[in-house]
């Protein structure tokens, strides 16, 4: 070593150069963290959408709701049943509600209902345009469950079972007033069981509903219809609803039946060619039933 002249270690970096090179590490750390995000943005975006997505999850294209609807002004309240049945059997139909209001007297018909499904019976419909056929109402609410609006392309009956329609006893107590509107009318005796538009009284027009309706339902946005099923013939169908559905290209089917997973049901109860009993309110004041003339 020279004297004047001075020394340090090769590796010995000064403090100004430390702070440089801390300084370049974390720029480049933060460039390549902003890199990442930018890369891997949109398929976190994706991965978190497809964690909401009710198709990706595997989820109907539909949330399902049904119930079973009568229209009074037309029907009446009719049941029939298997066996043949005394006529003390139906004195409870006789009886008045307990209380005057209109929860009271809800709640008194629904209990004369349970009776009578008790006793084995099924409430059945018509529906005349002219000549009266046999029928059964279910009221459909299908709520949108896709991120894109879903499209009904097609809506049928599929039979699951049939059989011979009770026979035993039919019970007749006369229309009282009310009733809905809006229906698709199915012939499950027909090949094709389509849904057919209705008219403003509900009797069936003849044209396929999807070919002369269009509708499709958002995210969250209900669609709902009165299905009435029909035959003519003496038989007991037990059947379900069949939609054909899109949603942003996508073909799904949609099968629709009652929210006990039971399959909707039509009596053909116009067409049994006699039953052992009928009865009915007697006509002569009393109310009271009484057994038809045979």
């Amino acid at each position: 070593m020279t004297r004047g002249s001075s020394s340090r270690p090769a590796d010995q970096v000064s403090p100004r150069r430390q702070n440089v090179n801390a300084l370049a590490i974390t720029l480049i750390g933060v460039l390549a963290a902003g890199w990442m995000t930018y890369l891997f943005a949109p398929s976190v975006k994706q991965h978190e959408d497809d964690a909401t997505d009710p198709m990706k999850l595997g989820e109907a294209a539909f949330h399902i709701t049904v119930r079973e609807s009568f229209r009074e002004d037309a029907d009446g309240t009719t049941w029939v049943f298997p066996a043949e049945l005394p006529v003390e059997t139906f004195s409870f139909l006789n009886a008045r509600p307990t209380a005057g209001s209109s929860q009271g007297i809800a709640e008194h018909e629904k209990a004369k209902s349970e009776r009578l499904a008790e006793l084995g019976g099924v409430r059945v419909s018509s529906l005349c345009y002219p000549d009266c056929v046999s029928v059964s109402r279910y009221r459909v609410t299908l709520t949108g469950n896709r991120k894109q609006p879903v499209h009904i392309e097609s809506m049928r009956a599929r039979i699951r079972s049939e059989r011979a329609a009770p026979a035993g006893t039919l019970l007749v107590i006369p229309r009282q007033g009310g009733g809905p509107v809006d229906v698709v009318h199915i012939d499950l005796d027909s090949p094709n069981k389509d849904a057919l538009t209705a008219d403003r009284e509900g009797k069936p027009t003849g044209r396929v509903f999807t070919d002369v309706e269009n509708r499709f339902a958002g995210e969250g946005e209900p669609l709902v219809f009165e299905v009435v099923g029909a035959t003519r013939r003496p038989v007991l169908y037990e059947w379900e609803l069949v939609l054909e559905v899109t949603q942003d290209g996508r073909r799904e089917t949609v099968v629709v039946n009652l929210e006990s997973g039971d399959p909707f049901r039509t009596v053909g109860w116009r067409a049994v060619p006699k039953y052992g009993v009928t009865y009915g309110r007697d006509t002569s004041g009393s109310s009271t039933i009484v057994e038809l003339a045979r």
